[in-house]
């Protein structure tokens, strides 16, 4: 049978909710934000040479297919990006999440065991 106090020490989660991402997570994340930049490049490349449309919708894609590498490159370089998923939550958020945390009296002693 379990000591009651093993039983809460099991129980309790501990949560690191500042940690980012690991840094291989974080270069994954960055080529494939670069490859999707580079596809959609490659996309209005290809649009404005084979629609049939007007001049300046051709205009329009080939310039996105211009300004798109620029983009692509520098949020590929931009350094580890933050993912909102992971971030510290709100106090709001905290309060309903985290439970109620008793505080200890100054001159009460706890045991390690």
């Amino acid at each position: 049978m379990q000591h009651p106090r093993e039983r809460s020490r099991r129980s309790e989660v501990s949560v690191v909710t500042a940690a980012g991402r690991s840094h291989s997570e974080d270069i994954v994340v960055r080529q494939r934000r670069y490859l999707m930049t580079q596809s959609v490049r490659v996309a209005c490349l290809l649009l404005a040479a084979v629609l049939p449309v007007p001049l300046a919708v051709k205009g329009v894609f080939i310039l996105g297919a211009v300004v798109l590498p620029y983009f692509g490159v520098v949020m590929a370089n931009a350094g580890p990006s933050r993912d909102r998923r992971r971030s510290t939550p709100s106090l709001a958020e905290r309060a309903v999440a985290e439970p109620a945390r008793l505080q200890i009296q100054p001159s009460r002693v706890i045991d390690a065991d």
